[in-house]
This record gives structure tokens, C-alpha cells and sequence, in this order.
């Protein structure tokens, strides 16, 4: 029987969003069974590797600078304290190029031993992307005729730009993997040509080509999950917090200025039926006794999930869910239902309190007034509410920003995650720069964006520049006033950066949200994963119903 090995190398667990389960690379499993294949997964987004990549003697010598800084809102430390940081910044950036090499050699060792027809990488970005390519490059050096694929986002963002990092992929897949990764499994059995595999990205005579992409799958079709321990090592005991994101809906209509998901899966909105949701849940519910979900769609729709509450009630599933939102298909007048179902939270995106900078910035079409009812209704039905904003937008001023301010003070959401304006390739920002006041080099950013790290140890604007202004405002000027935005919203008592899987997290921990994401950002930044690892062994003997 032929053979797949898939690996996630996802870097450092910068979150613990990053402990969970990988939808995508269990899917790819399901796709490959499906015509025969086995499949083995490498997850290392897991407690252990969390370990790993940060060392233990740095782990309490960091703790009271790290408390410090988190005290004082994120603020720059002082000229000893930001040396001392420095330098231990440096001893962890070598402990973990040391560490990454040592996975790569053992990544080798499973591929003597299994013998697969090909292994597939999901690339990230960061210390994720370096370290897949260090794998990858390990892999080339001791296999050289093994087809070595790379997909994921990093690949639907970057294409083309990724081959002048690394040639180390025989191909690159560009989009949805479920229908691609079979035809991928062809090539590697010398079935099939790169040229006949659409949305791949490959070198003919040293140059990239690309192909069509594929037609985008029919969300019916989508394979069965695997989770099962003995193809997904990652899924035994608690090195991963088992909450299952489900598949609902790809594709967006919308045209935001920023958002990606049109890039990765279309503009078509694509939809599965609620009751093969509900049957996707209680399959897991019964296989693995997993009670807890994510719904992934960007732009899923209210009826669809008021539909898919229906199904559970009348099935009597016990399960709890979070989900995404779109304030112009919401149905507030089923908010009590979905919460009887088992939805906590749910995750809408405002973006901006202002409605021109909607309008010209954001192109998402909501309603203002409308948004404000809508967070009042769910908050009454009992579901924690999330509501993103990006700050500063194009456009923005220092009056529109305190319209946004006061907008998000009245509407007070549960928590509202506040993000820079990050540029992605094939956005409408990054399509129009000038339209919408950026300006940047595109073959510099990639060379940045591909392995921009993230550097816990330092507040944001103290992190690498990214190459790009906004409103001629250079990345240490916009980024204080995103985090002036945030530090404004804590200070009017609305909890800030917990997004809604983190909200279930912390459900299913017995923690309140607040001290949840203080406890974990510390966690993560000085690298203590033993109180991380007794967090989600408590959320998951909530999770695991055995």
C-alpha cells in the first residue's frame, strides 16, 4: 500500500491556539484513505515541543522581567532590562536553530523507517516556515529522489516568491489540498505529470510555472477526518488541546481589504448541509469522545448555523462550539437556540467604529446600528462575544480612531482582539497599495514576510520593522497606536486578544477569560510548559467524554 508521511512544523507555540488539533492535515489523511493510501502525521504543534524549543534554565530567569512587562501594559523596558532581554533572546534564537536540526534529523530517521512515496509539509510563517525548510532540507540532502511537497498558507500567500528562499520542494500546492493532494499522490508514484496537477507550483528549467488552480471542492465531498492515534501520533494523551475545528463553510463573498480567505479558497461561498455538520460531530463524538469544535468558515452564514443547532438539539448531542459571524447573516432570533445547542462564543469582525473608514478601508458592508444589536441580542442569549478591530486602518486619523474607540466602548463586546493592519499578497491592499496608502516593496516583504519571527521576549513595537508604511506612518509608528488602541479598551474595563477558541479553552479549564489569557501569554513567553500542560490536561478531561 503506498504511503504519505505529513508534517506540520508550525515553530514555537506562540499561542495555545497552537496546541490544537490540525483540521487540514487530518483532512489530507481522509483524502489519501480514500484512494488507498496511508498516511502518518507530524504534528509538533504539541506540549512536548513546546518544551523543547525553549530551555529550561532560561525559563525562570526570565519569569519576573516578563511579569514586568506584561504589568506595564507592554511598554519598552528600560536600557538594562531590554540588554539582559537581548542577550537571552540570542541564547534562545541558538537553542532553537539547534533544536530544529535535531528534529530534522529525526524526521529523517521516521522516513528510513516508513518508506513513504512522498511527505507533504503545511508551511507557516516565522520560525515555522525555517524550520520546515531546515527539515526539508535534510530530507533532500539524505533522499534526493523523494518528492518533497509543500502547501499550506504560506504556499497560497507566497507561490513563486517561495522558490527563490529554497528550491527544496519538488512542487508547491496553491489552494485547497483535499482534491490537489490526490492527484500530487499520483505524481509520485510516476502516474502523472506536475503540468497535469492544477493549482501546483513547480520549477520547469529553474523557472516557477504555475498551474490553473483546481476547481474549488464541492464542501459535500470533503473526506472524513482522521484523528486516530496511530496515524496522528499527536492526538495520544495531552500534548494537544482537543478541540476539532469543522470544516462548515470556505470561500467569502465579502471583498475586505484584508482578508485572505478569498485568496485561499475563492469568492463563492461554499457550504456543508447542517446535518452532515451534525454528523461530522457526533462521528467524532462517538469515535474519539471529543465534545468540543470549532467552526472554521470566515463568512459562515446564520441560517447555516441555526440550522446546524436544530440538528443538535433534536439529535441530543452534548457538545459545545464556537463559530465565526457575519453581522449581515446573523439570526439573533435564534441566539437562545444556538446557545441551548452549545455555541459559548462567536467571533464577528467590526474592524472600525467609523463608517466612512468601513467604507473606503474595509469594503465589508455592515451596519453600525445593526452591529450594536446584534452584540446586545447575543450577549443576552448568554454567548461570549468577540469582535475584531484593526488599527489604524487606511485612512484612519487620530478622530476617526476615537470614533472607533467610543463606538467599541458603547458596544462593549466580551473581548475584542485589535490587530494591526497586516498586508497579505492578493489582497485588495496588496493589489492596490496606492489606492489605500500603503507602500512597500513586494519582493523585499516576501523576503521578510516568509520567516518574519515573532519575538516573545519584546512588546510589538519593538519587533523586526516590517517593510511597508500605512498612511505614511512607518511599522514602530502604526503599531503604537495599536497597541494605545488596546491599552485604551483595558483601561475602560473590555478585555483585549482572546479570540473565541481561546474563550472555549478557558471554558473547558475552568478559568475566567481574563485569567486565562494573562496565565498563558505569560506561559508562552518565558516557555513553562508544565503550567501550560496542567491547563490542558484539565480543559481536556472536560473535552474527552470516556
Amino acid at each position: 500500500m503506498p504511503c504519505a508521511l505529513l508534517v506540520s512544523f508550525g515553530g514555537y507555540p506562540y499561542t495555545p491556539s497552537s496546541l490544537t488539533p490540525d483540521n487540514g492535515l487530518a483532512n489530507l489523511a481522509g483524502a489519501l484513505a480514500e484512494e488507498g493510501w496511508e498516511a502518518r502525521i507530524l504534528d509538533f504543534g504539541t506540549l512536548s515541543n513546546m518544551r523543547r524549543l525553549f530551555p529550561r534554565e532560561l525559563t525562570e530567569v526570565l519569569r519576573p522581567a516578563a511579569e514586568d512587562m506584561m504589568r506595564g501594559g507592554g511598554g519598552a523596558p528600560d536600557e538594562d532590562a531590554l540588554r539582559r532581554l537581548s542577550e537571552m533572546d540570542a541564547v534562545l534564537g541558538e537553542h532553537q536553530s539547534a533544536q530544529m536540526h535535531a528534529i530534522a534529523d529525526e524526521v529523517a530517521d521516521e522516513v528510513r523507517a516508513l518508506r513513504p512515496d512522498f511527505v507533504g509539509f503545511k508551511l507557516w510563517n516565522g520560525d515555522g516556515f525555517t524550520g520546515s525548510v531546515i527539515i526539508a532540507e535534510r530530507l533532500r540532502s539524505e533522499f534526493p529522489e523523494l518528492p518533497i511537497y509543500g502547501g499550506g498558507p504560506q504556499a497560497s500567500w507566497w507561490g513563486e516568491a517561495i522558490y527563490r528562499r529554497t528550491q527544496v520542494f519538488t512542487a508547491l500546492l496553491d489552494g485547497e489540498g483535499e482534491v490537489a493532494i490526490k492527484l500530487l499522490a499520483e505524481h509520485a508514484l510516476g502516474r502523472r505529470a506536475l503540468s497535469q496537477v492544477p493549482s501546483a507550483i513547480f520549477l520547469d528549467g529553474g523557472v516557477p510555472r504555475a498551474v490553473p488552480r483546481v476547481e474549488w471542492l464541492d464542501m459535500d465531498d470533503l473526506p472524513e477526518p482522521i484523528y486516530d492515534e496511530d496515524v496522528y501520533p499527536a492526538m495520544a494523551g495531552d500534548e494537544k488541546i482537543k478541540i476539532i475545528v469543522i470544516d462548515d463553510s470556505r470561500g467569502c463573498p465579502q471583498q475586505c481589504g484584508f482578508c485572505a480567505h478569498p485568496v485561499e479558497s475563492g469568492r463563492r461561498l461554499r457550504t456543508v448541509r447542517a446535518s452532515a455538520l451534525a454528523d461530522r460531530m457526533q462521528s467524532i463524538l462517538d469515535r474519539h469522545g471529543i465534545s468540543a469544535f470549532r467552526f472554521s468558515g470566515s463568512s459562515t452564514p446564520g441560517r447555516l448555523m441555526a440550522d446546524v443547532a436544530d440538528e443538535i438539539i433534536e439529535r441530543g448531542l452534548d457538545v459545545s462550539f464556537t463559530c465565526f459571524g457575519h453581522f449581515a447573516s446573523a439570526r439573533p432570533d435564534h441566539f437562545e437556540r444556538m446557545v441551548q445547542a452549545g455555541l459559548y462564543a462567536i467571533f464577528f469582525g467590526i474592524e472600525s467604529g467609523c463608517r466612512q473608514v468601513l467604507d473606503r478601508a474595509v469594503r465589508k458592508g455592515i451596519d453600525l446600528g445593526r452591529v450594536k444589536e446584534t452584540v446586545r441580542r447575543a450577549q443576552d442569549a448568554g454567548i461570549f462575544v468577540v469582535a475584531s478591530m484593526i488599527v489604524p486602518l487606511p485612512f484612519d486619523t487620530e478622530e476617526t480612531i476615537a470614533e472607533s474607540l467610543e463606538f467599541v466602548r458603547d458596544v462593549r463586546p466580551d473581548s475584542v482582539p485589535v490587530q494591526f493592519p497586516g498586508l497579505i499578497p492578493r489582497t485588495p491592499w496588496w493589489l492596490e497599495p496606492e489606492r489605500y496608502g500603503f507602500e512597500f516593496d513586494p519582493i523585499e516583504y516576501a523576503q521578510v514576510g516568509l520567516e518574519y519571527n515573532i519575538k516573545l521576549l519584546f512588546p510589538p513595537a519593538m519587533w523586526e520593522p516590517l517593510p511597508y508604511t500605512v498612511n505614511g506612518m512607518d511599522y514602530g509608528e502604526f503599531t503604537r497606536l495599536t497597541m494605545q488602541f488596546s491599552a485604551d479598551l483595558e483601561a475602560s474595563g473590555i478585555l483585549t486578544a482572546v479570540p473565541d477558541d481561546n474563550a472555549l479553552i478557558a471554558r473547558c479549564a475552568g478559568m475566567e477569560p481574563r485569567e486565562f489569557r494573562d496565565l498563558t501569554r505569560l506561559w508562552c513567553a518565558v516557555g513553562d510548559a508544565e503550567a501550560m500542560g496542567d491547563m490542558v490536561a484539565r480543559a481536556n478531561r472536560n473535552i474527552v467524554r470516556r
